[in-house]
């Protein structure tokens, strides 16, 4: 997997899910303005749950410049491969642009921090190399006693109502991993109160725009997490059931 070296003067903004919500995105971009010293990251999840494919593409368009010149880097996040997996219009621009995306990132600054970036999370039984082609890091949210993903199952609730629920009680992946991988940022595991969830070796930055309004970004320097920035606008779904991450 590759590691994009950076040096100790650079600082890095990662985003949490974007999800179609171009408002706060675009405060978010006017704020960090990204640059060789202000490396913009997105974690992925651009489409659905939001303002509409036309959104999506506004804020793609937006992202393309600044990752042609590597100000910015993004990398798939699920509602992608489900974006790219359904598409029949196979002269997209937009969906061959993200298929040529890539699953994670690493950054190493000089002083040997180390930043990955994921959209899901991982496991312990995730290697360097499931981070560079295994799709399954854009799914994980927890872990079962033997390390291995808990996957979503639908589920009816006494009232009928179909929810996506964990198919059987483990651990968020936060709290057993171990830091092999450096500091990891993540997104995928919508936090319904707007509040981004800081661990020991990772972090949960997806504060659930759609449903909160409320939109991310954690920078990061040589010596670790510094600012959080959050930018506040208009949600789609404000009471949204049923449909984590």
């Amino acid at each position: 997997m590759k590691t994009i070296k950076l040096n100790n003067e650079t600082k890095i903004a990662v985003v949490g899910d974007i999800h179609e919500h171009p408002q706060q995105f675009f405060e978010i971009i006017e704020k960090v303005k990204p640059s060789e010293k202000m490396v913009f990251v997105s974690v992925g999840d651009i489409y659905d749950k939001g303002f509409g494919r036309q959104a999506a593409e506004k804020i793609i368009d937006c992202l393309i410049p600044y990752v042609n010149l590597e100000h910015a880097y993004v990398i798939k996040g699920n509602h992608e491969l489900k974006t790219i997996t359904k598409s029949k219009n196979i002269d997209d621009k937009y969906i061959w642009w993200f298929k040529k995306q890539p699953l994670s990132l690493s950054f190493m600054f000089e002083n040997g921090y180390r930043l990955t970036v994921v959209h899901g999370g991982v496991t312990p039984k995730h290697t360097w190399e499931d981070l560079e082609k295994n799709a399954e890091i854009c799914y994980v949210r927890t872990v079962d006693e033997n390390g291995k993903m808990i996957p979503l199952i639908w589920k009816e609730d006494k009232n009928g109502v179909k929810q996506l629920v964990a198919k059987k009680e483990g651990q968020l992946w936060h709290d057993v991993y171990d830091g092999r991988f450096g500091y990891v940022a993540s997104g995928h595991n919508a936090q319904k109160d707007g509040v981004p969830k800081f661990y020991e070796y990772s972090c949960n930055l997806d504060s659930a725009v759609y449903s909160s309004g409320i939109f991310s970004c954690q920078i990061f320097g040589l010596n670790g997490k510094e600012e959080l920035i959050q930018a506040t606008g208009p949600a789609k779904n404000p009471v949204l059931v049923g449909m984590p991450g």
